[in-house]
């Protein structure tokens, strides 16, 4: 659990949440009708409106977008407040896909004259994890 746990932060902190719910939006309210040739159609048979709602609908029934919606909405309630030393430090122990060592993180804070030592750096990220755990777990699975 703490995989996914870590890699739902990660995918939040990098901006990679809010880029699948971009992209599952502008795949439900921008797709071209296409006929069954393969020809982009203008008309369908229908009104513009009417199929704008429709797609809104469907947009509205998809359980992956509900989803990241309440994970970005959770995590925003979490992140945004904190103090910009503990965003620095979370935001560098996941950057990237695997995440720094945190010998790399030190590192990058001395860069930016930030200075913790790494046994604060280590408690602002595990109490981090461990404050959110219980809130984000239901949409883990």
């Amino acid at each position: 659990m703490a995989d996914k746990l870590d890699r739902v932060i990660a995918d939040y902190v990098n901006g990679r949440i809010d880029a699948k719910i971009k992209s599952i939006e502008s795949r439900y309210l921008y797709r071209q009708k296409v006929d069954n040739l393969g020809i982009r159609t203008s008309y369908s048979g229908g009104s513009e409106q009417e199929s704008h709602v429709i797609s809104k609908e469907d947009l509205d029934n998809d359980a992956e977008f509900s989803s990241l919606k309440e994970v970005a909405y959770i995590f925003s309630m979490w992140y945004e407040p904190l103090r910009d030393v503990e965003k620095e430090v979370i935001k560098l122990k996941l950057s990237g896909y695997t995440g720094l060592p945190w010998y790399r993180v030190m590192m990058e804070l001395d860069l930016k004259d930030i200075d913790i030592s790494q046994k604060q750096a280590k408690r602002i990220f595990y109490q981090f994890k461990r404050d959110i755990e219980p809130f984000i777990l239901h949409c883990l699975n």
